[in-house]
């Protein structure tokens, strides 16, 4: 690599201390991160997924729907203004004192980090039926923590 291409490399980090979960960066494209993704709990995976036919079409959709979502001017500005948008791919905050959520939080995450984005955790659709991804943002990073295709998060009578 010559050293006139790796000036144009950039490393994305979040901040190490306090984070803020709104900035001037709302207004540009959102950006996935793995960061944050839990591997270690079955219940919100891929793993969910039986069947090698229904496991590819899964796997083509989320990341089909996470390629349309990056290519969206002013992600976070449309999820927080658009209702129909929001209704459309189904995107909403994730208030976690909500009845029918079936987790206190993102237990996966150290208390201190749940504590300062607990505002921010968003769920975005990935298929109109029941493949959703849970998240928070930081500045306009949308770090996925949980995969839920059989949207096991929110209790739904007609899911589970």
């Amino acid at each position: 690599m010559s050293k006139k291409s790796r000036k144009n490399i950039k490393v994305l980090t979040p901040p190490s201390n306090e984070i803020s979960t709104t900035s001037p960066n709302e207004n540009k494209k959102i950006i996935f991160s793995f960061e944050y993704l839990d591997t270690k709990n079955s219940k919100y995976s891929m793993s969910q997924i039986s069947g090698n036919r229904i496991s590819l079409q899964f796997h083509n959709e989320f990341f089909k729907v996470l390629k349309d979502y990056s290519q969206e001017e002013n992600f976070r500005k449309k999820i927080k203004e658009d209702g129909r948008y929001r209704d459309r791919h189904h995107i909403h905050e994730i208030k976690w004192n909500d009845k029918q959520i079936k987790e206190p939080n993102f237990t996966c995450l150290n208390s201190k980090l749940m504590e300062q984005v607990k505002e921010d955790c968003w769920q975005l659709g990935i298929n109109a039926t029941t493949f959703r991804i849970h998240g928070f943002f930081i500045e306009n990073i949308f770090y996925i923590v949980w995969l839920d295709p059989l949207h096991q998060l929110y209790h739904m009578k007609r899911y589970n």
